[in-house]
């Protein structure tokens, strides 16, 4: 093995890394690109990331504006009674109690295909019973709802709104996002209930405060989200469900509080499709190690065998390789992804295996070389399809290959490899 046929193996390398790695970025970009575009289309016909706030009963009282801060936010002031209390403007909003809140969601999974790119979209029903408070109440005051539809984007299909036994006909203020008269009882409470279906993608959050910023006291809440789905996950600075219970369809998940003071919100995250686009980039971005791998193993066990292999050789190896990913990339477009990567790898295996068959004997062509490239090309690219596994992958290849390199090569005379003119003394 001569200093001029390992520069010429580095040299190999080094050209189809860069070729990978320009593979790799033109996966990325047109998916970039094709992801904007097509999720916008898609978000026009399905909706975007549904969000739901919980609803608000309050009545509005006119106030003299020097008496509070010159800032032209939202502000709290305080007051003499245990009453949330809110100033906008010249009015301040005076907060009804909500003391129970009962909620059930049912998400089922509706993923829609647009183009070549999969998104996670779905369909929920929504059902829920509230029950308000007023401590102050009198009989003379006009009293308002705020609305729950927080996304003007989605789809809100069989509304129904009851307030204190009687359905409302005319609810169309809650769906532009503006108040509407109630009346409460005799008692001052309002008991309502709301159920609808609707669209969303990506994304389900339930706001326990309509405003994110602030702190609510949560009395007698409850909260179950049932699931036909169990790859599900929760967005970060929410809150985790009580108790999670696994169902042969999905999932039944529980949100449980008594008498909680929080600001934080509801949320799941809806599961979706592998994205070919960002795979495939992923895996030519990551090529460069298997071609590492294998050339150094084949390198030695052709040492071994004293089998000469030249940088030729190496050079349309190398370019079998790449062909996998070239195929992958844009196969996957066009088919399922784990359909375009077993034809992108068997047709890269033949290419390798017909051409060694030329030049090294029948068990290094049949058996170690396939062997070898279905080790560190085709299970280090699969393990990409699952999230979390591909670092061990490399782990354990890299060590059990360091072992069987060691065994196979340790009684071997490398005095005789790297000066071949010259007998080992």
């Amino acid at each position: 093995m001569s200093v001029q046929k390992i520069c010429a193996l580095i040299v190999i390398f080094i050209g189809t890394s860069i070729a990978w790695v320009i593979l790799g970025s033109a996966n990325l970009a047109r998916t970039s690109d094709a992801s904007s575009s097509l999720k916008s289309s898609m978000q026009a016909m399905y909706g975007d990331e549904l969000v739901i706030d919980a609803p608000t009963v309050y009545k509005e009282e006119s106030i003299k504006r020097n008496l509070i801060s010159d800032d032209e936010n939202d502000v709290d002031i305080p007051t003499t009674k245990d009453v949330p209390r809110k100033v906008s403007g010249d009015y301040a909003y005076v907060y009804a109690r909500l003391e129970s809140s009962d909620i059930k969601m049912d998400v089922k999974l509706d993923r829609r295909k647009k183009g070549y790119l999969w998104f996670p979209t779905f369909k929920t029903h929504f059902s829920a019973t509230y029950k308000f408070k007023i401590d102050d109440f009198n009989i003379n005051d006009e009293y308002y709802m705020s609305t729950t539809f927080a996304s003007s984007d989605n789809i809100y299909n069989n509304v129904k709104v009851n307030v204190n036994g009687k359905d409302m006909e005319d609810f169309v203020k809650l769906l532009v996002n503006k108040e509407l008269p109630i009346e409460p009882n005799e008692k001052g409470e309002v008991l309502l209930n709301i159920e609808y279906d609707a669209t969303g993608m990506e994304t389900l959050q339930y706001n326990v405060a309509s405003d994110s910023s602030d702190l609510v006291q949560v009395n007698n809440f409850n909260c179950v989200i049932t699931t036909d789905f169990d790859d599900y996950d929760f967005p970060r600075n929410m809150f985790s469900p009580t108790t999670k219970e696994d169902t042969s369809t999905g999932a039944v998940l529980t949100w449980n509080f008594i008498n909680t003071i929080t600001g934080k919100s509801i949320g799941l995250i809806i599961p979706n499709k592998l994205t070919p686009g960002y795979i495939t980039a992923r895996v030519s971005f990551f090529a460069p190690i298997p071609l590492l791998f294998f050339f150094i193993v084949l390198m030695m066990i052709s040492t071994v065998a004293k089998q000469n292999i030249h940088p030729m050789h190496f050079f349309f190896l190398a370019l079998s390789f790449f062909s996998f990913h070239l195929m992958f990339s844009y196969f996957s477009d066009q088919m399922h992804i784990y359909l375009s990567f077993a034809l992108a790898a068997i047709v890269s295996l033949t290419l390798t295996v017909t051409y060694v068959m030329h030049f090294l004997s029948k068990k290094m062509s049949f058996i170690i070389i396939p062997i070898t490239q279905i080790i560190y090309l085709f299970v280090f690219s699969f393990s990409f399809l699952f999230d979390g596994i591909t670092g061990l992958i490399v782990t354990i290849c890299a060590v059990t290959t360091l072992f069987v390199l060691m065994q196979l090569t340790a009684k071997q005379n490398w005095h005789e490899v790297f000066n071949p003119t010259k007998k080992s003394e």
